[in-house]
């Protein structure tokens, strides 16, 4: 595998840095650049300075010089991820059934200037690559511009290329094979569709040398953390922040902690209840996350000031267990990137243990995830995924963080003695909303993550689910508890409909 960097704007530390650091180097590294200058000359690394005009054609002869079978092209900024190489050479030897594999496509995780996440393309799956002028295609998933904004898969896709398919103009017999996991990280093109938002401070140090299953490769990472951030997003939260803060100061956990109430825009009293817990919890700091609504959002603003080398978090309506920190800690000092706690409803919601959210183990839909209410990662895994996704509204954001987290190779873990108490809605009205907007996720979700295996219910499920409905329909009058049960199925299945239709799928 030979590599051609692209690099318009002459910086090539991220791309270079992070091929270095594979645990199988390519067999050689190109940078092409129309920018005189650049980073530090690396021995290992060749550098071709050309006319921005010339850039496709010198890329394409690059490409035709290296000494080997494949050629992938990454732009200045991108950063591959750890297994990058060896997940790209496993595909290029896979059989292909008509004929040879000639082009590997592979997904990226797009992070916006301000260091969030900006969106995730997933390539298309396997299919035939014949005819398609792979040259082009080469020099464009460098320059890591071609569909920044689509999340479909198409020409954003980054891809490694046979060497024979270039000599021959990219046209001829191939097959194209897709990799559904995100092996780079790629940044918004100067002038990209990155969203106005509030600048999050980007880390000293890119973590690009993150093993896909525990510690980065340096052996950095402590066996146990040196300082725990507790993130808790609250937006008029007064009634029951209270009890939550009492949680947190009667821990068991006897390490360094300290707590982030970020305020998302209360309009109550909340930032005078947190502020009043001081006394009661060390290290507590109150953050203002009032400029735009959303939990992500107002989490991504606790990471960005957390001085913890691992991140907890909380929400403000639940109580924690005394044992709760503890249990994500241990877990994550055996080797988790990513923690997700247990959830209870018992104690907070006892009318309705029927809604008993399912263990993290027991869940079935794709691959299992860390709900938002009681997770943890450690902060280098935070920052090399691009934290929560801010674009997410009223459910979702977590499957996705957790989803990503695992496309990216980081372990998951479940820690069952991390116990939070979990309150349920109790309005009919807010259960419904809560209900749709999980609805509405549902379906983004499958269109972001359709071409990495999450697969949908069958329509025959579909309209058994909606007859079950329809012949229920007494149940709203029959009894509170009928009636709470037919509006959560049909918030939820309402959801997934008008879900279906803003992203363009069918996701019933």
């Amino acid at each position: 595998m030979g590599v051609v960097v692209v690099s318009p704007d002459g910086e090539w530390d991220a791309a270079v840095g992070s091929l270095l650091a594979q645990r199988v180097r390519p067999a050689a590294i190109t940078v092409v650049t129309w920018v005189p200058g650049g980073p530090r000359r690396d021995p290992r690394v060749r550098v071709a300075h050309c006319l921005p005009s010339a850039a496709a054609a010198v890329c394409r002869r690059e490409a035709l010089r290296t000494p080997a079978d494949f050629v992938a092209c990454l732009g200045g900024r991108d950063e591959a991820l750890p297994g990058w190489l060896e997940a790209l050479v496993e595909a290029c030897r896979a059989p292909g059934t008509t004929g040879r594999v000639g082009v590997v496509r592979y997904g990226a995780v797009r992070i916006r200037p301000d260091g969030v996440v900006g969106g995730v393309v997933l390539p298309e799956p396997d299919g035939p690559a014949g005819g398609a002028p792979w040259d082009g295609a080469l020099f464009a998933a460098g320059r890591s511009r071609a569909g920044w904004g689509r999340e479909d898969g198409g020409d954003g896709a980054p891809c490694a290329v046979r060497r024979d398919l270039l000599a021959v103009t990219g046209r001829g017999p191939a097959r194209c094979v897709a990799v559904p996991r995100l092996l780079v990280r790629r940044y918004a093109p100067c002038g990209g569709p990155a969203p106005a938002a509030r600048p999050a401070p980007r880390p000293t140090a890119r973590p690009s040398a993150v093993s896909p299953a525990g510690p980065p490769a340096s052996g950095r990472r402590p066996a146990r953390p040196a300082l725990v951030s507790v993130v808790l997003p609250v937006r008029d939260g007064a009634p029951t922040l209270p009890a939550q803060l009492r949680a947190l100061a009667e821990q068991t956990y006897t390490g360094a902690v300290e707590v982030l109430v970020v305020d998302n825009g209360s309009t109550d009293r909340t930032r005078e209840v947190a502020s009043a817990a001081r006394a009661l919890v060390p290290g507590l700091r109150v953050l203002d996350a009032g400029d735009r609504p959303g939990e992500g959002y107002a989490r991504n603003t606790g990471i960005a000031a957390a001085r913890g080398d691992f991140v907890a978090f909380c929400d403000a309506d639940d109580v924690a267990a005394p044992g709760w920190l503890a249990g994500l800690v241990e877990a994550a000092a055996g080797g988790a990137d990513l923690v997700g706690g247990a959830l209870d409803v018992g104690l907070l919601s006892p009318a309705y243990a029927d809604e008993q959210p399912v263990p993290l183990t027991e869940q079935g839909d794709f691959l299992p995830f860390a709900r938002g209410a009681n997770c943890a990662a450690w902060k280098d895994v935070l920052v090399a995924v691009g934290g929560w996704d801010e674009s997410y509204r009223g459910g979702g954001e977590d499957m996705d963080l957790s989803w990503r987290a695992q496309l990216c190779g980081f372990r998951l873990v479940y820690a069952p003695d991390a116990l939070m108490h979990y309150r349920l809605r109790d309005g009919l009205a807010s259960l419904a909303r809560q209900k749709w907007n999980y609805g509405l996720s549902g379906a983004r979700l499958y269109a972001r993550y359709r071409h990495a295996g999450f697969e949908r219910r069958r329509l025959s499920v579909a309209a058994v689910n909606w007859l079950v409905l329809l012949v229920r329909l007494p149940d709203l009058v029959r009894s509170r508890a009928l009636r709470r049960r037919w509006v959560r199925y049909a918030a939820r299945l309402a959801g997934f409909l008008a879900g279906s239709v803003r992203q363009g799928v069918l996701y019933p």
